[in-house]
């Protein structure tokens, strides 16, 4: 698994990767919130957003790698109480080009130390 700076892990799948958020995004969200997440067949460019967290705090969440979106995670649409209780994966992306560097666990740890 890598991580990005903007909060988002990436784990390697079947036909390209999945992303979602790390544990210490989730930490910034409220007990109620809204998730919307791009739609599928949409190419995504590394930095723009696949979708966004409307809570006590607002934020984009930003693709760590150029794609298309194969697969948008229905269920947390669904249920966004999933997202808190078990941190899913929310799109699925193929064709995928890494633009930018991504960290690995213990440089995300790294990363997390020094913003505090």
């Amino acid at each position: 698994m890598r991580y990005s700076k903007e909060h988002c892990r990436i784990e390697k799948a079947e036909n390209g990767v999945k992303i979602g958020i790390t544990d210490y995004a989730i930490r910034k969200i409220c007990k109620s919130f809204e998730i919307f997440l791009c739609d599928e067949d949409d190419y995504i460019h590394a930095g723009e957003s696949i979708g966004e967290i409307i809570s006590c705090e607002f934020f984009d969440i930003l693709s760590p790698v150029n794609g298309t979106v194969v697969r948008v995670n229905e269920d947390v649409l669904d249920n966004p109480q999933i997202l808190i209780d078990s941190n899913p994966w929310l799109v699925e992306m193929t064709d995928v080009a890494f633009t930018k560097p991504l960290m690995s666990g213990n440089e995300y740890n790294n990363y997390l130390n020094y913003l505090k």
